[in-house]
């Protein structure tokens, strides 16, 4: 065969053979001055990684087992081969007091929900922060993208990415290892898109056009592909089974001291002490172990204030969106169509389409006859609401007053206006489609119930005031300075775009700063 169809399969081993070398970890834990990371989903793993480059004494604690990071994932220049993972599943500890249909799921492995992840890496633009402005105060954000910018393009080269060169309204370039353009057949499809306020383009994969063999559930295992090969160099520790339950306040020192473990295996807890914390463990798990941790000084949790920690919870409203066009087009890279501009739409609530990864359809199109084209395509239609208080995370209290062990109540609901923008982008998609001269007919549609999306955010928003959030620009807790939190729940508010590069390049900018203030000896 030619070297063209050998060259992807050479490359395996220097970019995708990942996860297949046993790893002996010894963590140590008696020393007060390290930086403890909890989580290594991609916030917590890319944390991780800065943190050690930059000189830190890193201990990552993963609730999940040595070997959970379990499943194959084979692809062929982006192409999805071979595709095994366990199921996922929902936490059952939760009491709903929104939607009854609300949904919480969790991963207790290494790499987090990395193993069930798309792979999709689109930047919050520089429209999403002004689109939060325009909502009010309470929804400012203290960060913009000028000051995300520079982690972005230090966090991508991490990830692999397939995507555009140029940049799209509401979807800025990427710093990318491979460029892809849709196909020649989209482009009356993306000529018809700014008719209707909206702008088509293909979608940012993480290892979207690479040659990869992975023993996770995706490409893109955060723990795998981040963590293990700081392990190998010995740059950090990790302990596996370790479920944080709180964190422990010092008064005199007024500072965090050590975080409590729980041992997976054993029940029993453990005390490791710290310099510094980073919290990645996700929006609800975040916000769970900050209430825990009571005390004389925080009564209601770890520096809340104000009343706002758990509160302001958003989510991605979520669309499925099966459409027949009535002739074949290609689905290789998959596209994206944006949400509609600030002047057509309300603030804070949009919609857009994420095509269905065509990487997962090479066999169907070969044996339809049209090799990497379908005529029938599919869309996630990721829309957006208005963080409030009333949508929260809260820990449910026992007869006594205590709290009761871990056991979270969820209050999520979707406001109408959430699916009003789901309906419009679902119309305007049919709409582009039809005027591109095809023959749309809508086969699917099904609007998700809450927390399907997997992309829970806010429950410790960034906010210039410790009356409207928990954190300040640098991710630290406004009265706790040694605690950064690092993950989705740090998001003052939630845009239509898949979170997880966005929570890498906020975790890289915060824990870089923290490490360089220990440095320092500020902190």
């Amino acid at each position: 065969m030619s070297a063209r169809f050998w060259a992807p399969l050479a490359a395996w081993h220097q970019v995708g053979y990942a996860h297949a070398v046993k790893l002996v970890y010894t963590p140590h834990v008696a020393d007060s001055a390290r930086v403890v990371v909890v989580g290594s989903g991609p916030p917590g793993s890319a944390a991780a990684v800065f943190l050690s480059r930059a000189g830190a004494d890193v201990l990552l604690l993963e609730a999940g087992a040595e070997k959970s990071a379990s499943g194959l994932n084979v692809r062929f220049s982006g192409f999805t081969l071979v595709k095994r993972r366990r199921a996922l599943r929902y936490r059952t500890d939760v009491a709903s007091t929104g939607d009854p249909d609300s949904r919480l799921y969790e991963e207790l492995a290494a790499g987090g929900l990395t193993n069930h992840w798309s792979c999709a890496v689109p930047r919050f633009s520089a429209e999403d922060f002004a689109d939060a402005a325009r909502a009010g105060e309470e929804h400012v954000w203290p960060i913009g993208y000028d000051d995300l910018a520079p982690w972005y393009e230090r966090v991508e080269p991490l990830l692999c990415v397939a995507g555009a060169e140029r940049s799209f309204p509401h979807l800025p370039a990427g710093n990318i290892r491979r460029a892809w353009a849709l196909g020649a057949d989209w482009g009356s499809v993306t000529a018809e898109a700014p008719e209707l306020g909206r702008a088509i383009g293909p979608m940012p994969y993480a290892y979207g056009a690479e040659s990869t063999i992975t023993f996770s559930g995706t490409p893109f295992n955060s723990f795998v592909r981040l963590v293990e090969p700081e392990l190998r160099a010995g740059r950090i520790n990790v302990q596996f089974g370790a479920r944080v339950v709180r964190l422990e306040w010092s008064p005199s020192r007024h500072r965090v001291e050590a975080v409590v473990v729980r041992d997976a295996s054993s029940g029993g807890e453990t005390r490791v002490p710290c310099r510094a914390v980073v919290l990645a463990a996700g929006a609800v798990n975040t916000a769970e172990i900050l209430l825990a941790s009571t005390s004389a000084d925080f009564p209601d949790g770890l520096g809340n204030t104000e009343g706002v920690l758990g509160r302001y919870l958003h989510d991605h409203p979520l669309g499925k969106l099966v459409v027949d066009l009535g002739r074949p087009l290609s689905i290789h890279p998959p596209s994206y169509v944006t949400r509609r501009g600030l002047d057509r739409s309300p603030p804070l609530y949009a919609a857009a389409g994420m095509q269905w990864s065509g990487l997962t359809f090479l066999g169907p199109s070969v044996l339809r006859g049209t090799p990497g084209r379908l005529s029938r395509i599919g869309f996630n239609v990721f829309g957006t609401m208005i963080p409030t208080r009333d949508n929260r995370v809260s820990l449910a209290s026992a007869s006594n007053g205590s709290p009761a062990p871990h056991r979270l109540v969820l209050h999520l609901a979707h406001p109408p206006e959430s699916r009003t923008a789901l309906e419009q982008a679902r119309d305007d998609i049919v709409e582009i489609l039809r005027r591109a001269g095809l023959a749309p007919r809508v086969q699917i549609w099904h609007v998700e119930p809450p927390g399907e999306s997997k992309h829970l955010g806010g429950t410790a928003r960034m906010h210039a005031s410790p009356k409207y959030g928990m954190i300040d620009r640098w991710n630290r807790i406004h009265t706790v300075p040694n605690v950064v939190v690092a993950d989705s729940s740090a998001f003052t508010t939630g845009p239509e775009k898949n979170p997880v590069v966005t929570a890498m390049a906020i975790a890289a900018r915060a824990s870089r700063h923290l490490a360089e203030e220990i440095k320092a000896g500020d902190l």
